[in-house]
């Protein structure tokens, strides 16, 4: 039998029955989950949140056999037994408690026979069963029988039996909402495409809609700046024209707030009126000087938030502009240039991270996003389909008012970005 979702149920069944049940001693494991954990054969120990705990799986007179890898995300233990050399896992069982005991393995809640043979076997346990939250100590006991193609024999358990695996911390807490910027480098999560997704909808209400200190809580108003030679200028034929952009003005304006253009030309930001509590730069190609850096702070300090819209290396030829924007605001965060999932793609809620802008949230549409690399101090919003890229950002903005006169310091030159072949430079995604 194939390990597959036959199996996968088949063992949490299984567990089921055990843990409802006595050792053959006679004695109830008392240490057991319940509900019992699940196997999905998934997990990742790239997207484990800080440390990976790595022990021996060890047969008495064979020695080391195999590996016990130990991880936890925000919501889940994940315990894979890996086989090492010629050895095959047959059968293997685990245990995970808030105390080391019960070391029968027949009763342990988590078990599968393993036909035919496999090299690792993951199983996932939920920390809100134990419960278990960040700094938590579990205690986990992996047990295994093996064998090779030659009919040797091991029966493996985890070093002294129970190993004790401090749950870890994940992404830091993310900042309070307002007195931030906000960066997409994107557009087209905002045009009519994107906004057919309820949770593009969502977001938007979610990024003019949040709660902070100061007077530009209570404001009115959202600023478009399309001006300043943009990219996807408010022309008709653009990627940020009213008509492409309609159902997200529709949004804004069903939540209670007006849309003023800014259109402003370099120099031209002298004030914002205290109404406007969000104002959105779409594909600035004119540099901002320090006066209107010093807008932008002074507005922020009061609890507005900007949202810059940025977009791939290619369409938009003002990255260097953005980062040096981005820098003199507060933000460490740069944009690489770097286009990922061409053409409309709907990321999965494994890729958003837990923020005021994707409360509620469960998936997002982009097109054609460039990656961004935060600095310590920023926090994603989202990540590409492989969750390894963040496409989306968040940084408190620094409300110190720039001398006049500063001159930022030079930008290292990057390196050539590598774009997929075929991407349409006149389209903002790409195709």
């Amino acid at each position: 039998m194939n390990i597959g979702k036959g199996i996968r149920y088949g063992a949490v069944l299984l567990a089921a029955g055990l843990a409802a049940c006595s050792s053959p001693s006679g004695t109830t494991n008392p240490t057991m989950v319940t509900p019992p954990p699940r196997e999905d054969g998934g997990g990742d120990p790239a997207q484990a949140c800080g440390q990976v705990g790595v022990y021996a799986l060890k047969d008495a007179r064979q020695g080391q056999v195999g590996t016990v890898r130990v991880w936890n995300t925000q919501t889940t233990l994940f315990v894979r037994l890996e086989a090492q050399g010629s050895w095959q896992l047959t059968a293997s069982q685990v245990n995970a408690a808030l105390a080391a005991g019960g070391s029968n393995w027949w009763a342990f809640p988590a078990q599968a026979q393993h036909d035919p043979y496999v090299g690792q076997f993951t199983y996932a346990f939920a920390l809100g069963d134990f419960p278990a939250t960040s700094g938590t100590d579990l205690y986990i006991a992996a047990h295994a029988f093996l064998s090779t193609p030659t009919y040797g024999f091991a029966e493996g358990w985890s070093e002294g039996k129970y190993v004790k695996f401090t749950v870890q911390p994940c992404e830091k807490a993310p900042p309070p909402p307002g007195k931030d910027i906000v960066v997409f480098n994107d557009i087209n999560p905002f045009d009519n495409t994107g906004m057919a997704n309820p949770n593009n909808v969502l977001m938007v209400k979610n990024l003019v809609n949040y709660t902070t200190s100061g007077p530009r809580n209570a404001g009115t108003k959202v600023l478009f700046d399309r001006g300043r030679n943009s990219t996807c200028g408010a022309d008709y034929y653009s990627g940020c024209s009213d008509a492409r952009l309609a159902t997200m003005r529709s949004v804004i304006q069903g939540e209670g707030f007006t849309i003023e253009e800014l259109n402003s030309t370099q120099g031209s930001i002298t004030n914002l009126a205290p109404e406007v509590k969000v104002v959105f730069l779409w594909n600035p190609r004119q540099t901002f000087t320090n006066a209107e850096i010093n807008v932008f702070k002074q507005f922020a300090s009061e609890g507005g938030r900007l949202v810059f819209v940025g977009e791939w290396q290619g369409y938009y030829d003002a990255i260097t502009l953005e980062n040096d924007f981005l820098g003199k605001m507060g933000a460490v965060m740069t944009n690489t240039g770097q286009a990922v999932d061409c053409g409309y793609v709907t990321l999965p809620q494994a890729s958003l991270r837990p923020h005021q802008i994707t409360q509620g949230m469960t998936n997002v549409t982009i097109a054609c996003s460039s990656v961004l690399v935060p600095g310590p101090n920023d926090y994603p919003l989202y990540y590409d389909s492989t969750n390894t890229k963040v496409l989306s950002a968040v940084a408190t903005i620094d409300p110190t008012p720039l001398p006049l006169d500063y001159v930022a310091p030079a930008q290292l030159k990057t390196q050539a970005v590598l774009l997929e072949p075929g991407l349409n430079p006149n389209s903002s995604t790409g195709r």
